[in-house]
């Protein structure tokens, strides 16, 4: 029962030295491989990272920042290469804190359940309280109309709720669910290897959907653990890498690419998809000032 846990870094040098100095001494994590996705602040990030390697600890760089799925395809397939076998890949962000005890029991969760093929803990914030996010069902396109736009989202925001699991649902010690947050999970080597891989095809944003889709096409059930937990600082390195304008236009790319290789939407569908695009950006170049007034 070998693991290998995966932390993809970009420009995240503080939050990776801060979790691997935690983690490294857990005896149920047999390797710890850093990709740094060609890092641009620090410099020199892919030096500070090295200073962190160990026995158990190595630090690659990869060949471009292809995005959160390359990065891990990057990590998985360099481990590969060396002939490393895993039975186990833990999928991690650095900004996270995580016990032993619960990679552990997430672990032994995984192996008693044949038709499982990833399980997390259920995900809480920096404050302790629960994130309604930590885990969510498939997006249908209704759903993803109302999620366009702020004004939809006030107007309907039953429908967008109607989307997550209750927390009725997450009295469950072990609820089957659609999708589940990428900050941390663990994936059997067996349905990694079925499903050939995380989908190169985006850059950011969807990669949980289309995982869940990948893996519900070979019949293999998500999890999450709720009688165990981590916690999910949020560094927002994402929000100081990419202003409002490039994270909506690299959220409509992943959107679009998703609901036409997924869920099979048709043109017309896709056209909506691109008027919406439009809409919310009309609101950011209100949004967007208006935020930063409230900053001051």
């Amino acid at each position: 029962m070998k693991l290998a846990l995966i932390i993809v870094n970009f420009n995240d040098v503080a939050d990776v030295e801060q979790y691997v100095t935690k983690i490294k001494n857990y005896d149920i994590i047999d390797k710890i491989l850093i990709v740094d996705n060609k890092s641009t602040k620090p410099e020199n990030s892919f030096e500070l990272l090295q200073k962190l390697s160990s026995d158990k600890v190595e630090v690659i760089s990869s060949e471009k920042n292809g995005g959160y799925s390359y990065g891990n395809n990057f990590g998985i397939n360099y481990l590969k290469s060396k002939n490393e076998e895993y039975d186990y890949y833990a999928i991690s962000n650095p900004d996270i804190d995580i016990s032993e005890e619960a990679i552990l029991n997430t672990v032994q969760f995984l192996e008693m359940q044949n038709k499982a093929g990833v399980a997390a803990p259920r995900m809480k914030a920096a404050n302790g309280n629960w994130i309604r996010r930590s885990s969510w069902k498939y997006r249908t396109f209704g759903r993803e109309i109302v999620h366009s736009s702020r004004i939809l989202e006030l107007l309907f925001y039953k429908i967008l709720r109607d989307g997550e699991y209750s927390e009725e649902e997450y009295k469950k010690p072990a609820l089957k669910v659609e999708a589940i947050s990428g900050a941390f999970f663990i994936i059997k080597k067996e349905a990694l290897d079925k499903i050939k891989g995380f989908d190169e095809n985006i850059f950011l944003f969807y990669e949980e959907d289309i995982l869940a889709k990948q893996l519900q096409e070979f019949n293999y059930d998500i999890y999450s653990l709720n009688d165990i937990s981590f916690t999910h600082y949020e560094s927002q390195t994402i929000g100081k890498t990419f202003n409002y304008f490039k994270k909506m236009k690299e959220l409509y790319n992943s959107k679009i690419y998703y609901h036409k290789t997924y869920t099979k939407i048709n043109k017309f569908q896709v056209l909506i998809f691109k008027l919406l695009r439009g809409i919310r950006i009309i609101e950011l170049l209100v949004e967007v000032p208006v935020r930063k007034i409230l900053k001051k």
